[in-house]
């Protein structure tokens, strides 16, 4: 029997029996159908369901949300912005899918194509019961897979809540199916020559069992495992900001995530008031019932987790740890445990060793930054770091940290435009970005002795892009002429007094100044160019060029891919470069 209870209360809300043998047959069955469709569908077609998946899912956020809280115990908000997150996953790949499933041109014979693999199991967990899903759904919907979601037993409503999502959006019947089975039912899944791949979020010891059962099927697996993540704080850092930082880091969805910074390894010099001040940003979380605003920790998801991360902190202060705060379940109906905070903490000790899966706090002191990111290393995990120091420093320490992903004066989180994944124990292969789409795809090399197009461009022979006020581009190679190449050029040209508002792109652009006077805004730099004058812009930094001579201004611009998006830095709206969406709402007068 797979029951849904309530957290915060204790309460049973549902039971389903698993689904039997037959039905399970019928669901594979469908999904093969439907996905061998759905492989020849057009990109237009992918990335128009994506755009309706995220309205789907944004029209009924707020009941979603709900769902989300009274299963697992999420505080609200948080699973407001699940829910969100979510839509603008869906989102991304509908606006980068046409890049990414576009062949690349290699030499003049040879170029590598990209194919879906077919139907994909998806074994997720419960603490994040949407997100982690459609993290994994909206990729292997762009790249042309089907997929099967086997989601943890506590969260049954979630997955059929999901189901209804699909339906909703317009998914077609039977590409993404839902299977409520027991654990022991997975095994006979992965087997079935009808999945043609596996992708898990959990547990070490689980994702362990899942390799082996995939491994010996030949099947390509991406398994995001357990973390133990480092938030280091040298002397240097801004205490006040990485302090407070670290409490939201720590205790976002009650502890409850594999990103969660759990080691907190503090340069000595600075430990007793970086203690202090997080201590203190701990003393203002609102522990109580997840369905009111303002509560900021909730209950964890079962009675047993709270019961194992209870044991850890005892051992842990029985082995010599200070208890700062905490360290018991809470007085109330629920699941809850105490916002804690353990100090001195060292290795060999259960709070360090051990993967904490709640809110609790292990504080390690270092006498210097080697020591300290020698701890951070000292794991079997190896997921994501968050390194607090100056600046001018931090990308010679990032090198020596061994993690699927570091974070500079920030706090670890996943990111769509990012690759997501870890290394060791922490798993292996990546989410998101083009790396996770293309995990779940057939990297195929095509040699043909029929040459690559050769393109010569007249501007005659080129539409006149009109972004108002004053602002005009001309394209010139891109996606709209050739899917041969790697780069997207043209010219633009400014009418005295105009400007092109701060924005960035996906990818580097290199622009000439032609003719006239600009001025750059790269970043925090703002630079006077003259004609003749080039710069470079990487990927994802906010810009602008403004017109400061009294003629027109003409730049010439290269991107460094073929599928190009602007994200407007005011609003955070991102269009695909030079689409209908894009016309006419880039150009601003200048001031």
């Amino acid at each position: 029997m797979i029951a849904s209870i309530n957290p915060a209360t204790g309460e049973h809300l549902a039971t389903f029996d698993p689904y039997d043998d037959d039905r399970v047959d019928r669901l594979l069955a469908a999904a093969v159908v439907a996905q061998s469709n759905w492989r020849w569908s057009s990109t237009g077609r992918r990335t128009d369901l994506l755009t309706a998946l995220a309205g789907t899912l944004r029209g009924r956020k707020a009941e979603l949300a709900a769902l989300i809280t009274s299963e697992m115990g999420k505080p609200l908000a948080e699973s407001v912005a699940e829910i969100e997150k979510c839509a603008v996953n869906c989102e991304y790949y509908a606006t980068n899918a046409p890049g990414f499933l576009a062949a690349e041109t290699i030499t003049a014979q040879g170029r590598v194509e990209v194919d879906p693999l077919g139907v994909v199991l998806a074994v997720m967990p419960w603490n994040y019961p949407f997100w982690q899903f459609f993290r994994f759904l909206a990729s292997a919907l762009a790249a042309g897979n089907g997929a099967i979601l086997k989601p943890a037993n506590s969260v049954p409503r979630c997955a059929l809540a999901i189901e209804s999502v699909l339906r909703d959006a317009g998914v077609p019947d039977g590409l993404v199916g839902v299977v409520l089975v027991e654990t022991e039912q997975v095994a006979g899944l992965i087997a079935d020559d009808r999945i043609a791949a596996v992708t898990f979020t959990g547990s070490t010891q689980v994702g362990r069992i899942i390799a082996e059962q995939a491994g010996r099927a030949l099947k390509k697996q991406v398994l995001e495992l357990g973390g133990s993540d480092p938030f280091i704080v040298l002397a240097d850092a801004d205490l006040e900001t990485a302090a407070t930082t670290a409490a939201t880091a720590r205790f976002l969805n009650t502890g409850q995530s594999c990103v969660n910074a759990k080691r907190f390894i503090v340069e000595d010099s600075v430990a007793d008031r970086f203690v202090e001040l997080f201590t203190k940003a701990v003393g203002r979380l609102v522990v109580g019932d997840p369905a009111e605003d303002g509560t900021t920790v909730g209950p964890l998801a079962r009675a047993g987790l709270r019961d194992t991360l209870d044991d850890q902190v005892r051992r842990t202060v029985e082995a010599g740890a200070t208890l700062v705060c905490g360290g018991a379940a809470a007085d109330r109906d629920g699941f809850y445990y105490q916002p804690t905070i353990l100090d001195h903490v060292l290795p060999g000790m259960a709070a360090f060793d051990e993967e904490t899966f709640g809110p609790v706090t292990a504080v390690t002191r270092a006498r210097d930054a080697d020591e300290a990111i020698r701890l951070a290393n000292q794991t079997e995990f190896g997921l994501g770091a968050s390194l607090w120091t100056a600046s001018d420093r931090a990308s010679e320490l990032v090198r020596r940290l061994d993690a699927g992903a570091v974070f500079v004066n920030a706090m670890v989180a996943s990111d769509p435009r990012l690759p997501f994944g870890g290394i060791k124990r922490s798993g292996y292969g990546r989410e998101l970005a083009a790396h996770g789409m293309r995990e779940f795809m057939n990297v195929k090399t095509v040699w043909s002795d029929d040459p690559a197009p050769r393109l010569v461009i007249r501007p005659g022979e080129v539409e006149v892009f009109d972004r108002g006020s004053g602002v005009r581009t001309v394209p010139y190679v891109g996606a709209w002429n050739t899917d041969a190449s790697r780069i997207t050029t043209g010219t633009t040209v400014f009418a005295p007094g105009t400007e092109i508002p701060v924005h960035s792109h996906n990818v580097e652009e290199s622009v000439l100044i032609f003719s006239g006077q600009a001025t750059a805004v790269i970043g925090d730099e703002r630079v006077d160019l003259e004609a003749g004058d080039a710069t470079w812009v990487p990927a994802g930094v906010p810009h602008q060029f403004i017109n400061r001579g009294d003629g027109e201004l003409t730049i010439y611009w290269v991107y460094g891919g073929h599928a190009v998006t602007r994200t407007m830095t005011a609003t955070g709206v991102t269009v695909a470069h030079l689409s209908a969406a894009d016309r006419g709402a880039v150009a601003a007068p200048g001031k």
